[in-house]
């Protein structure tokens, strides 16, 4: 199946439960948006979000992978940290070529970070990473900015 189709799924089953008879609460969303992304992009190694737990420092949320994550990110550090201090969605081509890179596992190879809005303010970002080098282009970037507006 084509990229573009898995996220047009994932947007589909997203909206549908999001916009369901009870609203839900962000964390839930979080949740089942990680749990999407994870069941049809299975080769990921990690999906999940960090949350603001102050202005300085990200502490990890809802997610899902293999292998336990950083508990705790400051800003500016990793593509996580720079995500919050830049406010902007970053892609890694190769981890290995990234200076300020954290090392969580030792598979990852290429990473895509999309800051999470609410008005003005970042409350969270979406952290993916991969196996694969150079696995996110800019499709990646807008369907993971569309879903992450949904939250």
């Amino acid at each position: 199946m084509k990229k573009i189709d898995r996220y047009e799924k994932v947007v589909t089953k997203f909206d549908s439960i999001i916009f369901g008879e009870l609203e839900l609460s962000t964390q839930a969303k979080m949740s089942l948006l990680s749990a999407l992304l994870y069941m049809e992009f299975n080769h990921w190694i990690f999906c999940g979000f960090y949350v603001i737990k102050n202005p300085n420092l990200l502490e990890i949320g809802p997610y899902q992978g293999s292998l336990l994550p950083c508990t705790h990110i400051s800003i500016g550090k990793g593509v996580c940290g720079t995500c919050l201090k830049e406010k902007k969605t970053i892609i890694v081509n190769d981890v290995r070529e990234y200076d300020n890179y954290i090392s969580c596992d030792s598979e990852t190879l290429s990473e895509i970070v999309i800051p999470i809005f609410r008005g003005q303010d970042i409350i969270a970002v979406l952290d993916i990473d991969s196996p694969k080098i150079k696995d996110f282009d800019q499709i990646d970037k807008s369907y993971l900015e569309k879903l992450s507006s949904m939250i």
